[in-house]
């Protein structure tokens, strides 16, 4: 990890492989870049007077991610709104894709196998609420969008969105993430929770 000061006169410091923390004038940041994801958030609002300001940001690099692409995954937990399931979107060079790696769920737990170079993850919480829990926040300890489906068994299911920084999140909207209008789902935290991190997508 790095560690950087934001002076007037521009960033100093050392910059770390994986993440870096930035001190602005108005507190300090997490932020880290990888081929698919650029994010920084406010993990401690503070003043420190003598620094200049540092602004919150997600940038997909391959633009949103297609809608039809997650209705695809929504569909697969929709078919067993008894057991929590999991699927992940990659990107694979030309498209964004569906993953569905090997699993084991039930009503309330679910064991599966992490795959690797995926920009977002997703797992349902079958007939609960969509929230996220003290064990997705030890397990989503990764640098991608995560998200949780729960409320399986009613007409419109629930998501929740977050974007992870190796342990430090910040809630998103739907807009943010994905391209197209949300397939019949809830949407929790889009009102009347604060507004989420400023969206900067390279299209």
């Amino acid at each position: 990890m790095g560690y950087l000061v934001n002076h007037p006169a521009g960033l100093s410091g050392r910059q770390g492989i994986g993440f870096d923390y930035v001190l602005g004038a108005d507190g300090l940041y997490v932020q880290s870049k990888s081929a698919h994801l650029t994010a920084r958030v406010l993990i401690a609002p503070a003043s420190v007077k003598g620094l200049a300001p540092v602004s919150e940001k997600l940038e997909l690099a391959h633009g949103p991610m297609p809608a039809h692409v997650f209705e695809l995954g929504l569909g697969w937990m929709l078919a067993a709104p008894d057991t929590e399931r999991f699927f992940a979107i990659r990107w694979d060079g030309d498209a964004y894709r569906l993953v569905v790696p090997p699993q084991q769920g039930t009503g309330s737990t679910l064991s599966y196998q992490p795959p690797s170079g995926v920009v977002a993850e997703f797992h349902s919480h079958a007939r609960h609420r969509a929230f996220f829990s003290a064990t997705d926040d030890r397990d989503e300890q990764g640098f991608r969008v995560y998200g949780v489906v729960g409320r399986l068994d009613t007409p419109a299911p629930e998501l929740t969105l977050r974007i992870g920084i190796y342990g430090h999140f910040a809630p998103l909207h739907w807009p943010q993430v994905f391209d197209g209008p949300p397939p019949g789902l809830r949407l929790v935290g889009e009102k009347p929770e604060p507004t989420p991190i400023n969206l900067h997508i390279r299209r």
